[in-house]
C-alpha cells in the first residue's frame, strides 16, 4: 500500500524534509506509520577534496549534518468520519457530556495536532448513521469537500454543527449545508462517503479516521464494495470503537477491525468516551532513535550523543544536528554514508541513508634524499612530485617547485601532473665552493574549492666534495729563471702543483720524510728549492733579494730526507703524498 501505516495520526508527521526542497546532501523516507524520516550530510558534499599532510599517513575528515523525524512540507489528507447515530445522543458519563460531544472534542483536538505539526494540509469530514454524507466544509457556493486544517476555523464550525436526535430520528451536520443522515448505524454509509474526499485529495497519503459508538446494524451488503473502493485508492483506515457498547470486532454488517485490517490501519477500543482526546499522543508518536556513519561500505558505527544535539532517542516531530568524523582516511576516493534510524509507536522501524563521496590526496616528492659529488659543469638534479589519490582525479594538477634553502636557493619551476599524477622539476647546480651544501626542495599543490587545501612535500639534495686534490711537483728553473734543471733535477728546483674539482685554491704542504717536519701551506704554482741533508736542521727560508733579484724561486727548504708533497682542499680532503726526489749531498 502507498501508506503502510500502523497507528492513527502517525500521518500527522508525514511530510517532506524540514530542510526544505530536496538539495544535494539530503535524503528522506517514511516510517511504516507514515512519519517522514530524513537525514542530511551538509559538509562535506560530493566532490570535496582534502589534502593529507606529507608527514602523515591519513586524515580524519569532519562530517556534519542533521536528521529529523515527522517534519516537512504537508503531504497528507485526513478524513474524519463521525458517528451521529441516535446512540450518540446520550450522556457519555464522562466530562465531555454527550457521546457525540466527546467525538467533537476528539476531532477538534486531532485537528489542532495536525495544525501544530504542519504535516497535514487537507481535511474533510463525513457524518453517518443509516446513510452518510460528506460535509460541506466552506461557505462558498457548492459543496467544498476539502479545506486546510486551519482554514478560518471552518473545521470547528462544521464539527460543532454535527447533531444527533434520538427522539427526532435524525443525525447529521448542519454547516455549511445541512446534511441529515438518519438514526441507525451503517458502516458502509460512512465508508461510501469518505471515498469522494479521498479521490479529491491532492496528497500521496490519505488517512480515514472512523469513529463509532456502536455496532453496524444496517447496510451490510454494501460494506464490502465500499471498503474495496477505499482499498483501491490506497487509503488507510484507523477505526476507533467509542464507549462500552462498541467494539472492534462486533456487528453484523461489517466491523471496525475489518476496515482497519484491509487497509493497513489499526482499530482502537476506547471504553470511556472521555478518554478520546487522551489517545492522540499515543497514536502520533514517532522517534528518531540513532545515527550511524559508514565509510566505503564498511560497518556502520554509531554516532554518539556527545556528537549529536539534542541527544537521541528523540520524540518527533523534531530534528537534531550532528558533527562527527571519518577517521584514518588515506589517499583516494571515500564514500561517507550517514544513516538515520527511527521507529513509530507500534515499534515498527525504518531507516534512511545519505552518502557523499570525497577525495583525499597526498603529495610525495622523490627521491626524498640524494647525494652527488660536485665538480662537473652542467650538473643537474631532478625530482618527481607524485600526487597520490583517485586515479581519475590526480591528473592535470599544477605543482609548484622551489629550492627553498641551500646553495641553489631561489630556483623555481612548475609542472602539470600527468595521468599518473606525476610532475617533474630539474635544475642546474651551482659549481665551486659556493655550490657545496644541502638544498631543500619543496613541491606544493593547491586543491580545488571549497576546501582549497594547500600542502607541500620536501626533499633534500647534498652537493658534496669527497675527492682529494691532484698533486704533482715538476722540475722548474733556477732562482733567476733562466736555466732549466737537468733531467734528474739534482739541484732540487720544483714547482708545486695541485688542482681540485671544487676548490680553486687547494693548500699544498711539503713534509720532510726524514724528520717529519711539515712546511706550508703553499699555493699551487709555488716554486721551491729542496735540499736533502741528513745532518742539517730542517728549515725553510725565502730566496731572492729585496731588490727583486733571483725571485723565480720563492722558498728554500732543507730537510733530512726526501720531500713528500701533498695537498688538502676546503672540504678537508687530503691528497696522497707525492715524492719529489733530489740526490743527497756528496759524502
Amino acid at each position: 500500500m502507498k501508506a503502510n501505516c500502523r497507528f492513527l495520526l502517525a500521518l500527522l508527521t508525514v511530510a517532506a524534509l524540514t530542510l526544505g526542497t530536496a538539495v544535494a546532501g539530503s535524503n528522506s523516507t517514511s516510517l511504516p506509520n507514515g512519519a517522514q524520516l530524513s537525514v542530511s550530510i551538509d559538509d562535506p558534499l560530493t566532490g570535496t577534496e582534502f589534502l593529507i599532510p606529507a608527514d602523515d599517513l591519513d586524515l580524519d575528515v569532519d562530517v556534519s549534518g542533521g536528521a529529523s523525524v515527522g517534519l516537512g512540507d504537508p503531504d497528507a489528507t485526513l478524513v474524519y468520519v463521525m458517528d451521529v447515530s441516535g446512540s450518540t445522543d446520550v450522556d457519555s458519563g464522562a466530562g465531555c457530556g454527550l457521546v457525540l460531544n466527546c467525538e467533537r472534542v476528539f476531532v477538534k483536538a486531532l485537528n489542532l495536532a495536525a495544525i501544530a505539526d504542519g504535516s497535514v494540509d487537507e481535511v474533510g469530514l463525513v457524518v453517518y448513521a443509516d446513510s452518510g454524507a460528506a460535509a460541506d466544509m466552506a461557505p462558498d457556493v457548492g459543496d467544498q469537500l476539502i479545506i486546510a486544517p486551519n482554514a478560518d476555523g471552518q473545521l470547528v464550525t462544521v464539527v460543532d454543527s454535527t447533531y444527533s436526535d434520538v427522539g427526532g430520528g435524525n443525525g447529521g451536520a448542519a454547516q455549511y449545508t445541512n446534511k441529515p443522515v438518519g438514526q441507525f448505524t451503517s458502516f458502509a454509509a460512512g465508508l461510501q462517503n469518505a471515498l469522494p474526499i479521498v479521490q479529491a485529495s491532492t496528497n500521496g497519503t490519505n488517512i480515514v479516521v472512523f469513529l463509532s459508538d456502536g455496532l453496524s446494524n444496517v447496510g451490510g451488503g454494501s460494506f464490502g464494495p465500499a471498503l474495496d473502493a477505499l482499498v483501491a485508492e490506497e487509503a488507510v483506515i484507523y477505526s476507533i470503537a467509542v464507549g462500552p457498547n462498541s467494539s472492534c470486532t462486533g456487528g453484523g454488517a461489517g466491523t471496525l477491525q475489518q476496515m482497519a485490517d484491509a487497509t493497513g490501519g489499526t482499530c482502537t477500543e476506547v471504553v470511556d468516551p472521555g478518554d478520546l482526546p487522551n489517545i492522540i499522543p499515543d497514536l502520533i508518536s514517532s522517534s528518531l532513535d540513532s545515527l550511524e556513519l559508514a565509510v566505503d561500505g564498511g560497518a556502520k558505527v554509531a554516532i554518539v550523543n556527545d556528537e549529536i544535539d539534542p541527544d537521541l532517542p528523540l520524540p518527533g516531530a523534531d530534528s537534531v544536528t550532528y558533527a562527527t568524523s571519518a577517521a584514518d582516511l588515506g589517499p583516494g576516493a571515500h564514500t561517507l554514508c550517514v544513516t538515520a534510524n527511527g521507529s513509530d509507536a507500534s515499534g515498527e522501524t525504518g531507516s534512511v541513508e545519505q552518502c557523499e563521496t570525497v577525495y583525499l590526496f597526498q603529495i610525495s616528492l622523490s627521491p626524498a634524499t640524494a647525494t652527488n659529488e660536485l665538480g662537473t659543469p652542467g650538473q643537474e638534479h631532478s625530482v618527481v612530485a607524485t600526487l597520490l589519490g583517485d586515479s581519475a582525479k590526480v591528473g592535470d594538477r599544477s605543482i609548484a617547485f622551489e629550492v627553498v634553502s641551500g646553495p641553489n636557493a631561489g630556483l623555481t619551476g612548475s609542472d602539470t601532473t600527468d595521468a599518473a599524477g606525476e610532475a617533474d622539476f630539474t635544475y642546474a647546480a651551482a659549481q665551486g665552493l659556493a655550490g657545496l651544501g644541502t638544498d631543500s626542495i619543496k613541491a606544493c599543490v593547491t586543491l580545488a574549492d571549497p576546501t582549497g587545501d594547500s600542502g607541500c612535500d620536501t626533499a633534500t639534495k647534498l652537493w658534496q666534495d669527497t675527492t682529494p686534490p691532484a698533486v704533482s711537483c715538476v722540475p722548474t728553473v733556477n732562482p733567476h729563471g733562466k736555466k732549466a734543471p737537468p733531467a734528474n733535477n739534482q739541484d732540487g728546483f720544483w714547482e708545486l702543483l695541485a688542482t681540485d674539482a671544487v676548490d680553486p685554491n687547494p693548500q699544498i704542504y711539503v713534509t720532510d720524510s726524514g724528520s717529519g717536519t711539515v712546511f706550508g701551506p703553499f699555493a699551487s704554482g709555488t716554486k721551491i728549492k729542496y735540499t736533502e741533508d741528513a745532518t742539517a736542521t730542517p728549515e725553510i727560508k725565502e730566496i731572492g733579494s729585496a731588490a727583486g733579484q733571483a725571485g723565480a724561486i720563492a722558498w728554500h727548504i732543507i730537510g733530512n730526507g726526501d720531500a713528500c708533497v701533498w695537498a688538502v682542499d676546503a672540504s678537508g680532503n687530503v691528497a696522497p703524498c707525492v715524492a719529489c726526489l733530489v740526490p743527497p749531498p756528496p759524502m
